[in-house]
């Protein structure tokens, strides 16, 4: 029963966070977006957490926020936003790199070769 009585408190709370809501800027909300973007894609670049599709999309995010952020921070955060943006995109091109060393260009050099190869073969067969 003691479980219960947060929950039956959660109402009243729910309505404090919709008033706490209605103070919070959009520019303020934005930049908390961005700093939990770096955490978030930081995370997902290395380590256990590592996946490389949600650190992609966290830098491609970033990178659409940063002009529309720049323009609510002050130069130095404007600078550590883009230096982070860009100290992700670094990691990711090494990460991305890494796996693909051994596989990548032996799996990377057929598909553009294949395509040319077949491309040129159905033009030499068709004539």
């Amino acid at each position: 029963m003691a479980e219960e009585e947060p929950q039956a408190s959660q109402s009243p709370s729910a309505e404090e966070a919709a008033e706490q809501l209605k103070a919070i800027k959009v520019a303020d909300f934005l930049v908390q977006a961005a700093s939990g973007l770096i955490s978030l894609g930081s995370l997902r670049l290395a380590g256990d957490q590592r996946d490389l599709g949600q650190a992609r999309l966290a830098i491609d995010s970033l990178r659409a926020l940063e002009p529309v952020v720049r323009e609510q921070l002050s130069s130095d955060l404007a600078d550590e936003l883009q230096h982070a943006v860009a100290g992700m995109q670094l990691t990711f091109a090494e990460a991305v790199n890494e796996p693909a060393e051994p596989a990548g260009p032996s799996a990377s050099a057929p598909e553009p070769d294949s395509g040319s190869s077949t491309t040129a073969g159905a033009s030499g067969s068709g004539h």
